[in-house]
């Protein structure tokens, strides 16, 4: 486990066992199970899927950090 200045700390919500791991170990098994019915190695389609919901999950996140981090400011 890492920490921020100041002694916050910082878990890693991708360690084995936790939920993130679990649902990514998910996310990629089903786009497995996809490319193994289209009979491929790999499809650009599901890789496009996968990345873009990436992407927005980013940016999503990055957005509620940011409302967070001003609301604290103001609250000063």
């Amino acid at each position: 486990m890492s920490s921020l200045q100041g002694g916050a700390a910082i878990e890693d919500e991708f360690a084995k066992g936790k939920e993130c791991c679990l649902l990514y170990e998910g996310v990629y098994q089903a786009g497995r199970n996809l490319c193994e019915r289209l009979g491929e190695d790999e499809d650009s389609d599901v890789e496009t899927i996968l990345n873009g919901m990436e992407r927005i999950t980013r940016l999503v996140s990055l957005k509620m950090y940011e409302y967070g981090r001003r609301e604290a400011v103001a609250a000063i």
